[in-house]
């Protein structure tokens, strides 16, 4: 069975467009697309996050980042769940 990038959200793991895109067997390009589209529709919300503002360098608690520097900015989407 295909899995589908709705699928993949509803996994909750932070992952990057990248890693969508491999699991999804794709391009960047078009996750990004589909992207934009679901949340045009209102089935998923895109959250950017500076991980020294929002996490305090804390990044045991975090995968987004990555333990990256902490300027940096982690984009994450998550799907919004019709009640």
């Amino acid at each position: 069975m295909k899995m589908s990038l709705l699928d993949v959200l509803d996994s909750k793991e932070i992952r990057s467009t990248a890693q969508i895109a491999d699991i999804l067997n794709t391009s960047v390009e078009m996750v990004e697309a589909q992207l934009e589209r679901y949340e045009q529709l209102g089935l998923v919300k895109k959250t950017v996050m500076n991980a020294s503002e929002q996490c305090g360098g804390n990044c045991k608690k975090c995968k987004g980042c990555n333990q990256a520097k902490h300027s940096v900015e982690v984009v994450f989407w998550e799907r919004i769940l019709m009640g």
